[in-house]
């Protein structure tokens, strides 16, 4: 990111123009340039780089499709879970009706 432009100089003259002498001036300028540079260096550290944004996206969007991938793999599981389950049930109820009816018929 390019550091915000400042022209020191230009200030000091405006301001001995203004009425300061040569030696206020400078000192103005140069304290309001480093409060600049020093602002200028704060906000380069708060904010992203498009390279820093687009890293992260690609990132986010890798976990994304991890997380689906093991989603479509749980899914599957319990699926196939609930198959066995549903088979079992009905292989247990037809003994069951099995034995009933054999109880039932007179021997």
């Amino acid at each position: 990111m390019p550091a915000i432009p400042f022209d020191t100089l230009k200030m000091a003259d405006r301001l001995e123009r203004a009425g300061f002498s040569n030696e206020q001036a400078k000192v103005q300028a140069a304290m309001l340039a480093e409060i600049i540079g020093a602002e200028d260096a704060s906000i380069v550290e708060r904010f992203s780089s498009k390279q820093d944004l687009s890293r992260e996206l690609t990132e986010i969007r890798s976990s994304i499709e991890k997380l689906d991938a093991k989603i479509d793999r749980t899914v599957s599981e319990a699926k196939a879970e609930l198959v066995r389950w549903v088979v079992g049930v009905g292989l247990l109820q037809m003994a069951l009706i099995a034995g009933l009816v054999l109880k039932l018929l007179p021997a």
